[in-house]
């Protein structure tokens, strides 16, 4: 996969890429599909990093005896 070594952000701005030219009514079938499989390709890797990244934060928040704590983070705004 060619994905690997791309930071979550720019994944996510590709996908967003390939979705709005998705919507346009520009594309002919072929360019649709192997859009939409590129489109799968990244959410297929963006969900894998999110995945690792849940791990290490419930990694990072477990105390001695392996409990999670139970930690309030402020909302933004």
């Amino acid at each position: 996969m060619k994905n690997k070594n791309l930071a979550y952000e720019d994944a996510i701005s590709k996908l967003e890429s390939i979705l709005e030219e998705l919507e346009e009514d520009g594309c002919t079938l072929d360019e649709s599909i192997d859009k939409f499989k590129k489109g799968i390709e990244l959410y297929n890797y963006c969900n894998n990093l999110l995945y690792k990244a849940e791990g290490e934060v419930k990694i990072l928040l477990e105390d001695k005896e392996g409990n999670m704590l139970d930690i309030e983070f402020p909302m933004e705004g």
